[in-house]
């Protein structure tokens, strides 16, 4: 399942041989043992490329929820015999993670050095990024849980609310709003906004709040995936952008300017699959991070 997987995300046996630590005929012939064995072919091979057939495809989320099921008993056994260790996998947002989770990353590191911490941001590359990656995994088992921005139920992930955050329009100091008070959500409709892709947390509360108000969204002037480039494109005044309003504790030479009557909104939250139970080191981390808290 792993070499299938490789072979799958690399898009060649040669990539996925050099990811693998392997010679590129024990990742082919380890293949051809799992399509013997399943009874189908995953792959289509030419002398150019290497594609997945349907079969593959539809292999890839269940092959992913399998090694994540082995990583778990892996976790569980190692737990039981030689106390918190092994490896703790977290997936955490592009921008700013929130002060509880980084606090109690600190303190269980502190606490635990034999747990190997592994964080995930949803960076780009390939077709598993932003937001929708991070809830992906926690579903397949590759991350244990993760820090998402929600504006809604997230299927298959059960939410623990950390904070709400609001969202303001971040412009730079000598931009020809930067001295309003507020700002209405119609009013930012015709901005050229700078915009996260779709689906990524500020992006989904920003559709969210156009959609309730009934307002058109027009395509955004750029699309940026980190948080701290957006920033730099509004203090180079090369757009205005919606940010969660704690980035003025941060960034204090920009303006923020608050939308009202009706701010997008989302909520903060740490995910956890709801179809698989933590491992004991996942809880006590989940434990941390939720002085005080409550499930959403």
């Amino acid at each position: 399942m792993e070499h299938f997987l490789a072979v799958a995300e690399e898009g060649g046996f040669t990539r996925a041989a050099t990811r693998l630590h392997m010679v590129q005929s024990g990742v082919s012939a380890s293949i051809r043992s799992l399509e013997r064995e399943l009874g189908v072919d995953l792959f289509e091979r030419t002398t150019q490329h290497v594609e997945l057939t349907e079969a593959g495809r539809a292999l890839i989320p269940e092959a992913r929820r399998v090694l994540g099921a082995v990583r778990q008993a892996r976790q569980v056994v190692t737990e039981v015999r030689d106390g918190a260790r092994g490896t703790l996998a977290i997936g955490i947002p592009d921008g700013l993670t929130p002060r509880a989770v980084l606090a109690a990353l600190a303190a269980f590191r502190a606490e635990h050095p034999l747990v190997q911490v592994r964080l995930t941001a949803p960076g780009p590359g390939g077709c598993r990024t932003g937001q929708p990656a991070q809830e992906a995994k926690l579903r397949e088992g590759e991350l244990d849980l993760a820090v998402l921005a929600a504006t809604g139920p997230v299927p298959g992930v059960r939410l623990y609310t950390l904070r709400t955050e609001t969202l303001v329009l971040a412009c730079a100091a000598d931009h020809p709003l930067a001295g309003r008070e507020a700002l209405t959500l119609p009013e930012t409709g015709e901005l050229g906004l700078i915009e996260f892709p779709a689906g990524w947390g500020v992006r989904a509360a920003v559709d969210r709040a156009y959609a309730a108000a009934g307002l058109p969204r027009r395509p955004p002037e750029l699309e940026l995936t980190d948080l701290a480039t957006v920033v730099d494109f509004v203090r180079h005044r090369l757009g205005v952008a919606f940010v969660p309003g704690s980035l003025a504790d941060q960034a204090s030479d920009l303006r923020y300017v608050p939308i009202e009557p009706h701010p997008p909104r989302y909520q903060l939250a740490i995910g956890i699959p709801i179809d698989r139970p933590l491992s004991t080191t996942a809880a006590t981390f989940l434990e941390r991070c939720l002085r005080p808290s409550r499930a959403a």
